[in-house]
Parts: structure tokens; C-alpha cells; sequence
């Protein structure tokens, strides 16, 4: 995401009460929704449980114990991506600190002797670890030990982010918008304040656009429309079909990867991986909305939820992702080709 000048951000901290209303709103909402497991079954599966272990087999069904430090602290960025933790309860992190990596700004763990951070475990069905390890493609599970709150020890499973050849990633700056979505998290489960503080604070961020300054997908050709049929052909699972996505009803389509020694090439061959998983061949926007929750909006459950500044927003994040190839002295690999027809009454013209 595209910042003033280095100076003003770094001096940029968290604003966290522009997001308290629809937050709370969408806490009550998926309270409604979820249903608690029994505590006598819990507790069945707890008499399992070695702090030795980071996962908990009770002979038939196994179950991960994961320790999460960014955006899956957040109770509606686990229901929107359908995860129901059996149990969930802050800890801390001994002997490591929390990072924040890569032009994106997202967390990470990093080895420092002395130091700790805390954050949310929670006890997962392993079919759902399983798709989270999907969706965390820039990252490797590893284990690590936590303690609780009463100073309990448990080996737990978190997400270490992937190296670039032998490097770790350059230490980036996070958006107000992740470390809002990590806050808001850390203080449902009741991690400590003083490391909430800290984050709120301390940590400089990347502050949130002005809604009057996001940026559009443009260079669409005129009068040129494709049904959600042609659209669909363009999935990725049939070769001699190029890879096409639609962002508020604009379609673009992949133009391929840069070679193999550019700087950029595993950043986007990972992007272009996680696109041909979860969003090939479809309109893209309500997808994007859940899967980058901002808790400034009403909760996304379907493509309704979507207001217009919201739907904005998405497709300015596809903009600073490189989804747009009409910016100078930027590269992009994805071609505005055409609209959708019949697309939503919402979506942007």
C-alpha cells in the first residue's frame, strides 16, 4: 500500500476506536450463529492432552493445537474463514519477538533470547488446520512452546514465514487496518494489556486511506463484456484457458509470472498460486472482503453486506497488490480485458 514519505509513517500509530461499532456489531452477530461445544465433550478430549504434544489424538479424532500471532487472533477472521476452535485462551511467548515482514507488513516470529509477546491459542480440528495451512501459503508450520496466564507450558504449532532462498524477509511496516484486526483479537481473549499497549502505542503502522483517495482498476476496454460462463472457462484448470479474475466486475487476466531470478518472483508466484486456488475463474470481491477482513465495514456474509465504499476498498487493495497496469514505473502482471455482465446491482461501474 502506497505511504506519503517513511517519516510520517513510521510517527503513525494505531487509531482503534474507528472500528469499534461494527466490530462489536460483528462479534453479537456470530455469537448468534455459533454453537459452543458441550463442556462434557471438551473435557473428554482435554483428559487426551500432553503439554508435550502439540496436538491431542483421543483415539478418534486429532486435534492442533495452534498458536496464533496475526490476523487468526481475530474472532471474525476465524469465522470468516470457518474455523470453530474447540478452546481458545492468551498466552505468552518466551524467548521470541513478534516482527512484522515484507512490503505487506505481516507477522511473524523471530528467535531473541530474553524477549517474549503474547497471543491466542486455540485447539483446532485438524481437517481445518489442514485448510488454514492453504491459506497461510507464505508460511510453515513449526513448533514452538508457549506459556499461559498461569504460567502453564504447552507445545504449540505457529506459522513461521517462508524464506526467500536462505533469507528471512526485510522487516516491513504493518498496516492500521492488520494491527487493528490483531488488537481487537488480542483484547477479546483477554491478552494482557501491556502487550496490547504496546502494539497500540508503539508499533508504527501504515495509517488506513481516506475512502476519497483509493484507487481504481483502469484501462478497461470499452464495450467489451463476458458472461459468468467465459468467466468460469478461465479457472486455471484447463491449460488452454489463460487465468481470469473479475474485481467489481472488471476482468483482468494473469499475463504470467516474472522470470525466476526478478526480485519479485516469489512474492508474486505465491500470490498467483493462492489466486489459482481460491479465486480463479470468479468474481473475486466478496471472496477478498473476508479473506482481508477490515473491521471498519459491517461483516461480509455474503455479497449484500457490501456497501460501496467497501467494495471500493477491495478493489483499491487489488490496485496496491499490482492488479493494474495502467501506473507508471510499476510492473504488473495482470491485463484489464473487459466487464462482467449482469453483475451485481452494487458493484461499481
Amino acid at each position: 500500500m502506497s505511504i506519503i514519505n517513511v517519516s510520517q509513517t513510521l510517527a503513525y500509530r494505531l487509531n482503534p476506536h474507528l472500528s469499534d461499532i461494527n466490530f462489536k456489531k460483528s462479534c453479537e452477530k456470530i455469537l448468534k450463529k455459533s454453537k459452543r461445544i458441550k463442556q462434557r465433550t471438551l473435557s473428554n478430549i482435554l483428559a487426551h492432552d500432553n503439554p508435550e504434544n502439540s496436538f491431542i489424538d483421543d483415539g478418534q479424532h486429532i486435534y492442533i493445537w495452534y498458536f496464533a500471532i496475526g490476523s487468526m487472533i481475530n474472532p471474525i477472521s476465524l469465522y470468516l474463514r470457518d474455523l470453530t476452535p474447540l478452546i481458545s485462551y492468551p498466552v505468552k511467548c518466551p524467548n521470541y519477538r513478534l516482527v512484522f515482514r515484507d512490503s505487506c507488513g505481516m507477522a511473524d516470529i523471530e528467535l531473541c533470547e530474553g524477549e517474549a509477546f503474547h497471543g491466542v491459542v486455540h485447539l483446532l480440528p485438524r481437517k481445518q488446520m489442514i485448510c488454514l495451512d492453504k491459506v497461510e501459503h507464505m508460511y510453515k508450520r513449526v513448533i514452538i512452546d508457549i506459556v499461559d496466564y498461569q504460567q502453564r507450558f504447552h507445545r504449540v504449532f505457529v506459522y513461521k514465514m517462508n524464506l526467500i532462498g536462505q533469507e528471512e524477509r526485510h522487516i516491513g511496516i504493518p498496516s492500521e487496518r492488520y494491527v487493528d484486526i490483531i488488537v481487537k483479537g488480542c483484547e477479546h481473549f483477554g491478552v494482557h494489556s501491556s502487550y496490547i499497549d504496546r502494539l497500540k502505542y508503539e508499533q508504527p503502522v501504515i495509517p488506513r486511506k481516506l475512502p476519497s483517495t483509493y484507487e481504481t482498476i483502469n484501462n478497461i476496454p470499452n464495450d467489451i463484456y463476458y458472461t459468468d460462463e467465459d468467466l468460469l472457462k478461465h479457472n486455471g484448470k484447463d491449460s488452454m484457458f489463460s487465468l481470469w479474475i473479475s474485481v467489481n466486475g472488471k476482468i483482468l487476466e494473469h499475463t504470467g509470472l516474472p522470470s525466476n531470478d526478478h526480485p519479485n518472483y516469489e512474492n508474486q508466484k505465491q500470490f498467483y498460486e493462492f489466486v489459482l486456488s481460491h479465486l480463479a475463474g470468479r468474481e473475486v470481491t466478496h471472496a477478498i472482503s473476508k479473506a482481508w477482513y477490515e473491521p471498519m465495514y459491517k461483516l461480509p456474509l455474503n455479497d449484500d453486506d457490501l456497501c460501496d465504499e467497501h467494495r471500493a476498498l477491495v478493489e483499491d487493495m487489488c490496485v496496491s497488490w499490482g492488479l493494474d497496469n495502467s501506473r507508471k514505473n510499476s510492473e504488473s502482471y495482470w491485463k484489464p480485458i473487459g466487464r462482467l455482465c449482469q453483475i451485481s446491482k452494487k458493484s461499481k461501474p
